[in-house]
């Protein structure tokens, strides 16, 4: 794409581009009002397109987090009822068959999904440049991936059943790394509603089969079936959708391929890194520690990983929009950076905290007695969600500020120390009874989050944070705190203190002026005034 089409590309996909500046060239300079005017336009110009981008992000969000409700609701129910099923030994070989494909294929991926969410919102038609050559790429390095997977599995002498629901889950991956490419179109070009319909669907189409299957008695293998049916049809699907987004064209330019590997190459070793951190806990603690340590730990692992749900709407959302601001001006940038920054800590440290203070409590309700052991995970496992959410809004933003090889020798980083944090706490926690295994790699996992976002956020520098984002950040784990000691405090009243553990929480945010109701009210009139 040549400078002059690049230019038409970014003025088509947002219209709010010019601002005084170019206001004031096609002013009369001759006229004494021409500065004023100009800039009183290009200010008019500015207020009303971000009014038009938090309409915009808002109802995106709407559209998927109305989905992932519904999906929710489904993830729920299974990820209850599948470890309960299995029992502890199962569960481990379920979740480590997951796990491991999981790590093994994050080398297909190819970093093409960060370029996109780049490129794609300026840019909509170059999609179809490179995206025929990466799904050819992704299937040819498939295939050695299958026979290396296969190999590790057979030397540590799997059972039977291990290897063939892990072959499975391999298809599965294919598919996924697929459908995360389209579904980062769609988030990059703001039409979500396929996205979210083909959520729906495929969560329904898995937790109806993974119901079935349970009350049928299957056997493991059998689970992975509705998994890879689930992504298949969801892969059709989304297809579709993305075709009529951003006229996707199935074609295999190698030129253009070439390009754009070899600018994705520093989002490809930062993927890497990234993916193979977050399902690297339960892989090694089955080589550390196999056995029903790995189950009880991958049961903490489900329930906290609901925690996560929000994640596609942060980055889905916000992406397209923090870009286009950053085209505009790098103050707008991070001031959109601050106030989401601001408004995932809000959200995620009380949930967090209720997390971890009913870990029992939500153990007992969602699983049996013999996962007892797993609510010492779970409340070692609380903290990364609240650390995760951070790090995803400054991974994107280091993306969007072109720090590429920040975010990859970030995430190496943490890739590296996670391992080796893991190998010095799990010898530690081991012998402290029933789940100790797992209370160590939770503990673990925790303290790579917390180095990784102080990292990302020394690189970033001063300006990604404010006295207000900094207070609400104090204030909300002031609450925490005395939520905590006050949870301690009732002890005898037992699960009933959970709910006045919250609206204690509630009362405290509001009163310390954590929750905003005129924020609220900000959102809704940018809403009603989308059109104006």
């Amino acid at each position: 794409m040549s400078e002059e089409q690049e230019k038409n590309a970014r003025g088509a996909s947002s219209s709010g581009d010019r601002g005084p500046e170019a206001n004031a060239e096609s002013a009369d300079p001759d006229s004494p009002e021409a500065p004023r005017e100009a800039d009183a336009a290009g200010t008019s110009g500015d207020a009303s397109h971000m009014r038009h981008e938090g309409a915009t992000a808002f109802r995106s969000a709407l559209k998927l987090g109305v989905s992932l409700m519904l999906t929710w609701s489904v993830a729920l129910i299974v990820t209850f009822k599948l470890p309960k099923y299995f029992g502890p030994l199962k569960n481990g070989y379920y979740q480590f068959c997951d796990s491991f494909t999981g790590t093994l294929f994050v080398f297909i991926g190819l970093g093409v999904d960060t370029y996109i969410q780049r490129e794609v919102p300026v840019r909509p038609k170059h999609a179809s440049d490179f995206f025929g050559g990466f799904v050819l790429a992704r299937l040819l390095l498939s295939v050695p991936l299958f026979a290396i997977g296969a190999g590790i599995l057979l030397y540590r002498a799997k059972p039977t059943e291990v290897l063939a629901t892990a072959a499975l889950f391999g298809l599965v991956q294919i598919f996924m790394t697929l459908n995360e490419t389209f579904a980062k179109m769609l988030q990059a070009s703001t039409k979500v509603g396929g996205l979210a319909i083909a959520n729906v669907l495929a969560k329904i189409l898995w937790g109806g089969g993974a119901y079935a299957l349970v009350v049928l008695k299957a056997p493991l293998v059998a689970f992975a079936v509705p998994v890879l049916l689930a992504e298949v049809l969801k892969a059709a699907f989304l297809f579709s959708a993305t075709r009529k987004a951003v006229e996707l064209e199935l074609r295999v330019d190698v030129a253009a391929t070439k390009a754009v590997l070899k600018e994705s190459f520093p989002f490809f070793v930062s993927a890497i890194a990234v993916t193979m951190g977050s399902k690297l806990d339960v892989t090694m603690l089955d080589f550390v520690n196999p056995g029903v340590e790995v189950g009880w730990y991958g049961a903490a692992r489900q329930i906290a990983n609901l925690s996560m749900l929000l994640a596609p709407i942060v980055s889905g959302v916000l992406i397209p929009m923090m870009r286009r601001a950053h085209e505009r001006s790098e103050e707008e940038f991070f001031e959109i950076l601050r106030r989401c920054l601001e408004g995932v800590s809000i959200v995620s440290i009380p949930v967090t905290t209720m997390l971890a203070l009913g870990a029992d409590v939500w153990i007992k309700l969602a699983l049996k007695d013999e996962f007892l052991p797993a609510a010492v995970s779970l409340r070692l496992l609380a903290p990364t969600f609240v650390f995760a959410y951070g790090n995803v809004l400054l991974w994107l933003a280091l993306m969007i500020l072109g720090r590429s090889w920040t975010i990859t020798l970030v995430s190496i980083g943490g890739l590296i120390a996670l391992p080796l944090f893991i190998l010095l706490a799990v010898p530690l926690t081991r012998d402290l009874g029933a789940g100790g295994a797992g209370m160590g790699v939770g503990l673990a996992l925790s303290l790579r989050e917390l180095g990784v976002i102080l990292v990302f956020l020394y690189f970033l520098g001063k300006r990604a944070t404010d006295r207000r984002s900094i207070l609400a950040v104090v204030k909300s784990l002031a609450v925490a705190g005395a939520v905590t000691a006050l949870h301690l405090a009732l002890a005898r009243l037992g699960p009933v203190r959970l709910a006045i553990d919250t609206v204690a929480y509630l009362v405290l945010g509001v009163a310390l002026g954590i929750y905003r109701p005129r924020d609220a009210i900000m959102v809704l009139k940018l809403v009603k005034n989308r059109g104006r």
